[in-house]
């Protein structure tokens, strides 16, 4: 070997050594930079959503960091280094034994990547959309929260405790719904909310299909060279367009309707109701007085206001409902009511 050779083998041995050393993680943490760096890591099959400014056809994350924090005062700004020093000392602790974290994130319906105490970060990743479904639907009722500081900041198991601080976690809401894209790319079909006014080329008649800014509609990404297909829920026409304008309909949603067969989805025609919103909850008006023809049917008078049970679905020809004024239930036409000031659209279950 030759002198510029060894020095060369010096040179890189010397450089690995240096970065193995420089490293005092332990386990899975000592990936922890290079996991945080597979947030934006590509995920590349086929083509992404058209007409969407949050999705990117290169990268989409395969993990999520929840970034926690120790907020105090009534504007909640961050604590001091010695109070946040505390919360990493106690994620070093979880990093030695990883079962209890594993079990809570499993809890809500993710997966524990990796801990980084050193960033107050915990990384976590998903398998299906309706993980992330249940996992959106748990951050935002305040479960993911008051469990991670339960587990932390539990006085009884911690002898150095954090007194009238306020627990935060953050999450990087983009890059949880391009996770949430990425899996109904995958899947092959999903349904989507037009974000504005559009035709497709027909498949079925020799007409165009329509539909309107809002509109949902089942679609399915192009494949081998293909265009994107839809499925509208109005009437069960088909088309297909290059690039469609659409935007996923939220994760509890997406469940709902793959939950549906396609003989209860698809109706005879365009929407069975003049309504504000696709999926609706809470209280509407009835517009005409109707007699039930059958005992599953509920019957009302003009103006009576009908609780609904469950959801109304725009393209539903029928919905569960209970008369406000007796309290019966039973099915309701959904042509036959409107909508009320405490009617509003269902984002999340």
């Amino acid at each position: 070997m030759s002198t510029a050779d060894e020095s060369n083998t010096v040179s890189t041995l010397d450089s690995e050594l240096s970065t193995e050393c420089s490293s005092n993680d332990s386990g899975v943490n000592k990936d922890a930079s290079r996991i945080m760096d597979m947030e934006n890591k590509p995920l590349r099959g086929r083509e992404s959503f058209k007409g969407s400014s949050a999705a990117s056809e290169d990268n989409v994350p395969t993990v999520l960091s929840l970034q926690l924090a120790v907020a105090e005062g009534p504007d909640r700004l961050p604590a001091d280094k010695n109070t946040q020093e505390v919360l990493c000392g106690k994620l070093r602790v979880l990093e030695a034994d990883l079962t209890k974290i594993t079990t809570l994130i499993a809890e809500f319906s993710a997966h524990l990547v990796s801990i980084s105490s050193e960033e107050r970060t915990i990384f976590i990743t998903f398998k299906t959309f309706e993980e992330i479904w249940k996992f959106t639907t748990y951050n935002k009722m305040g479960f993911l929260r008051q469990s991670l500081e339960s587990l932390l900041l539990d006085q009884e198991f911690w002898l150095n405790t954090l007194d009238h601080e306020d627990f935060e976690v953050s999450i990087k809401e983009e890059n949880l719904n391009l996770m949430y894209k990425g899996f109904l790319m995958q899947e092959g079909s999903f349904f989507g909310s037009c974000t504005v006014n559009q035709m497709f080329d027909s498949s079925t008649s020799g007409s165009d299909l329509y539909l309107e800014k809002g509109d949902i509609a089942l679609f399915e990404p192009p494949f081998l060279g293909s265009g994107w297909t839809v499925l509208s829920l109005a009437d069960g026409s088909r088309g297909t367009k290059p690039k469609p304008a659409l935007e996923p309909v939220i994760p509890f949603h997406e469940w709902f309707l793959k939950s549906c067969p396609e003989s209860v989805l698809v109706g005879s025609g365009k929407e069975c109701c003049d309504l504000p919103f696709q999926i609706a909850v809470g209280i509407c008006e009835a517009v005409e007085t109707y007699d039930g023809n059958g005992p599953d049917e509920l019957s009302f008078e003009a103006g009576d206001h009908i609780i609904i049970l469950g959801l109304l679905v725009n393209c539903f020809e029928w919905f569960m409902g209970k008369l406000e004024k007796t309290g019966d239930t039973g099915l309701i036409k959904t042509s036959l009511v409107k909508a009320t000031d405490s009617l509003y659209q269902m984002r999340s279950f």
